[in-house]
C-alpha cells in the first residue's frame, strides 16, 4: 500500500474514460485496477480501472474526474492509500449489470421523451467498459453517438468467481466485478428522467395493477349491467392490463374515451364513479358539462386545458410509465353540441368541442387519458367527437330486464335483510316481473316508497306527531308496502304508456263486423313480424276512415296486446303550443324510444 495524493481530471478525453490516469513511473506497466483507501474513512475502499498517458500527471498522484471523486468522497490533494492490482487479479465476473441512465447536463437535453434505444446502448457499453471494474453506485459518463453526454449510475450487479463460472453456478449480488465482452447491461431511467427507452435491454420495472386491489366486484353497487361493463372492460381497459412492452410490440393505442348514453336514472353516472373506484389510476376529475363554460372569453377553453395539463405534465416526464389519469364529463352534451347548432356570434360552444377534441387526439397526443362522458341526448354530440380516437366506446345503458332489475333490488334491500327489516313475504322475483320498465333510480325510489309507507304505520298523528319507540324495533317492510308503492308512488317515466292506453279502450273492442276482425288479425301479424330478429324491425302501418270510427281504439289494442316494453302515445293534444321546432324535437324523442308507436 503506497501514499498519493488525488488530484482533478488535466484533460475531458481522460474522463470520459472513467479511469484513473496514473504515471507509468510509479507503477509496474501490468497494472489494470487499483483500490482506493480514504485515510480519513478507512473503511471506504474504491476499485478504479487504470489508464497510461503520454503526458501523465505529475510523480505521486493520481488523476480522478470530478464523478470519480463525487463517488469516492475525494477532494483535491487529499492523501489516499493505493493498493496496484495486474489485469490478471483474480475478480468476480459480471453476468448482469443494471444502469440507471439519465442525461449528465440536464439543461443541454435536445427534446423531452427523446427515444433511446437500449440494445445499441448495450453494444455501446460492453465496447466502453469491457475489463473495467464496475461497483455498486458508481457513477459513470457514457458518451451516445449523436447524442448528448450522458450519466450513468450502477443500481446492481450479479457475478460469479473463477471457479463458479465453469461449474454453471447462479449468479449471485456482488459489490463489484470485471465486465465481460458478453455480460448483460439492462438499463433504467431515473424518477426524473423525461428520456424514454425503448428496445429489449430495459429493465421490466415494477408494474402497478391497472385494477385496484382491494376493489370488490361484489359491492359495485351495480345491478343488470354485466354485459355492458364486460364489453366496457374488453375494449377500454384490456390493453392497459398488459405490460407496456407488449402494447409496444404491437403497435397498440389505448382507448381514451368511453360514451355512456341512455334514458335518465339507468346508472351511467353509478357505473362512470365505479369505474374511477375500481382502476389503480390517478383521483379522477368529476366535471359537470356546465362547470366548463365561463362569461369570460377564453376562460372556457383554458378551464378545458387545465384539465389536462396533469397527464400532460407526467406524459412527458414518464412516458409510456405514466399512470392513468381519468376526466369523467357528467353532461356532456351541454359542452359538446354539434358546431353549428347553437345561436349567436359568440361561438363559444364550437371552440370548447375544438379544444376538447385537439386535447383527446390531436396533433400532441395523449396516451395517458381516459375520457368518460355521459348523456341522454346522443344525438345532441357532435359527430367528430363520436369517432375512433376519442369517444370511441359507445355503450348504451339502457332500461333493466327482468333479471337486471332482481339484482338492482336485491342491491338495494341488502342491508334491510341483514338487519332483518323486510318481512318474509317479500318475493324480489315476484317484483322483478311486476317493475316492468323500471329504471334503476325509480326502483331504488320504489323500495323508498315502500319504506316510508312501513314507516308511516309506526307514526301516531294525534296533536303531535310521534312514534311508537316500542314498535319501531320490529319495524318490517312487507309485500303490501311494495304493492302500494307500485300502485300510488312510483311509475315508470319510460316503457309503455300504460294510463294512455287505458283510457282509449276505456269502452272496450266491439267486433261488430269483418272490417274490425281483420284489422285484429293483421295487426296481430305484424306486431309478430316487427318482434322477429332476423329483420329490420321497422313495420308501418295506417289505420283509415271516418271521425270516430274507433282507430285510436284498434291502434291501442294492438299496442296492449303486443307486450312490447315499449308503447309511445304521439297525439296533437300533447303538443298544444309547441312551435313547429319543438314539435320535431318531440317526434324525434318519441321516436328514439319506441317499440310500437301509435
Amino acid at each position: 500500500m503506497v501514499v498519493f495524493k488525488a488530484i482533478k481530471c488535466m484533460a475531458d478525453d481522460w474522463a470520459l474514460t472513467n479511469c484513473a490516469v496514473i504515471n507509468d513511473e510509479d507503477f509496474r506497466p501490468d497494472t489494470k485496477y487499483i483500490e482506493v483507501q480514504n485515510q480519513t474513512k478507512p473503511n471506504l475502499k474504491f476499485w478504479f480501472t487504470t489508464l497510461f498517458v503520454k503526458n501523465p500527471p505529475p510523480r505521486g498522484s493520481i488523476s480522478f474526474s470530478q464523478n470519480q471523486r463525487e463517488w469516492a468522497q475525494l477532494s483535491i490533494n487529499q492523501p489516499i492509500n493505493i493498493t496496484s492490482y495486474p489485469g490478471n487479479t483474480a475478480i468476480d465476473f459480471l453476468c448482469s449489470v443494471e444502469a440507471e441512465i439519465d442525461y449528465f447536463q440536464k439543461n443541454k437535453t435536445k427534446s423531452a421523451n427523446e427515444q433511446f434505444d437500449t440494445d445499441m446502448m448495450a453494444r455501446e457499453f460492453l465496447v466502453n467498459f469491457t475489463n473495467h471494474v464496475l461497483s455498486v453506485n458508481q457513477t459513470l459518463l457514457f458518451q451516445l453517438p449523436e447524442k448528448p453526454l450522458m450519466g450513468i449510475k450502477i443500481k446492481s450487479i450479479e457475478g460469479v468467481n473463477s471457479q463458479e463460472i465453469n461449474s454453471g453456478a447462479k449468479p449471485r449480488s456482488i459489490q463489484f466485478g470485471k465486465c465481460l465482452s458478453n455480460t448483460a447491461v439492462r438499463f433504467v431511467v431515473g424518477s426524473n428522467t423525461t428520456l424514454l427507452l425503448v428496445g429489449k435491454s430495459k429493465c421490466q420495472q415494477a408494474r402497478v395493477s391497472i385494477i385496484n386491489p382491494d376493489f370488490d366486484f361484489n359491492k359495485m353497487g351495480i345491478g343488470g349491467l354485466d354485459t355492458e361493463f364486460n364489453a366496457i372492460f374488453r375494449r377500454a381497459f384490456a390493453s392497459r392490463v398488459f405490460p407496456p412492452e407488449i402494447i409496444e410490440q404491437l403497435g397498440c393505442k389505448h382507448v381514451k374515451g368511453i360514451l355512456l348514453f341512455g334514458p335518465p336514472g339507468t346508472g351511467k353516472t353509478l357505473m362512470a364513479r365505479q369505474i374511477g373506484q375500481m382502476l389503480n389510476a390517478r383521483e379522477p376529475k368529476i366535471v359537470n358539462g356546465p362547470q366548463i363554460l365561463d362569461k369570460y372569453v377564453g376562460e372556457s377553453e383554458a378551464n378545458i386545458r387545465r384539465l389536462f395539463a396533469d397527464a400532460e405534465e407526467e406524459e412527458k416526464k414518464s412516458g409510456s410509465a405514466s399512470g392513468l389519469h381519468i376526466i369523467i364529463f357528467d353532461e356532456i352534451d351541454a359542452i359538446c353540441k354539434a358546431r353549428g347548432s347553437v345561436g349567436g356570434n359568440t361561438g363559444v360552444h364550437d371552440t370548447v368541442v375544438n379544444q376538447l377534441l385537439a386535447k383527446i387526439d390531436g396533433v400532441e397526443q395523449l396516451n395517458n387519458i381516459l375520457v368518460i362522458g355521459m348523456t341522454n341526448r346522443r344525438d345532441m354530440i357532435d359527430e367528430a367527437l363520436l369517432r375512433p380516437g376519442r369517444l370511441e366506446v359507445q355503450m348504451e345503458i339502457s332500461l333493466p330486464d327482468e333479471h337486471g332489475r332482481h339484482q338492482i333490488l336485491n342491491i338495494h334491500t341488502t342491508r334491510m335483510k341483514e338487519f332483518k327489516k323486510i318481512a318474509d313475504d317479500v318475493d324480489m322475483k315476484e317484483l322483478s316481473v311486476k317493475t316492468k320498465n323500471f329504471s334503476g333510480a325509480e326502483l331504488e325510489g320504489l323500495v323508498r316508497a315502500a319504506q316510508s309507507t312501513a314507516m308511516n304505520r309506526l307514526i301516531k298523528a294525534n296533536n303531535k306527531v310521534e312514534v311508537d319507540p316500542d314498535a319501531s324495533e320490529k319495524l318490517q317492510v312487507c309485500k303490501d308496502d311494495f304493492l302500494h308503492a307500485l300502485e300510488y308512488d312510483i311509475k315508470p317515466a319510460f316503457g309503455a304508456s300504460a294510463e294512455a292506453l287505458e283510457h282509449f279502450l276505456a269502452r272496450g273492442i266491439i267486433t261488430w263486423g269483418s272490417s274490425v276482425s281483420g284489422i285484429l288479425e293483421d295487426g296481430t301479424l305484424l306486431t309478430q313480424q316487427a318482434r322477429v330478429a332476423d329483420t329490420f324491425g321497422l313495420v308501418s302501418v295506417l289505420i283509415e276512415g271516418p271521425p270516430n270510427s274507433g282507430k285510436t281504439a284498434l291502434a291501442a289494442k294492438l299496442a296492449k296486446d303486443s307486450d312490447f316494453p315499449f308503447v309511445k302515445v304521439c297525439s296533437p293534444e300533447d303538443m298544444v303550443g309547441f312551435t313547429e321546432t319543438a314539435k320535431c324535437l318531440q317526434i324525434r324523442k318519441v321516436h328514439s324510444q319506441k317499440n310500437i308507436l301509435i
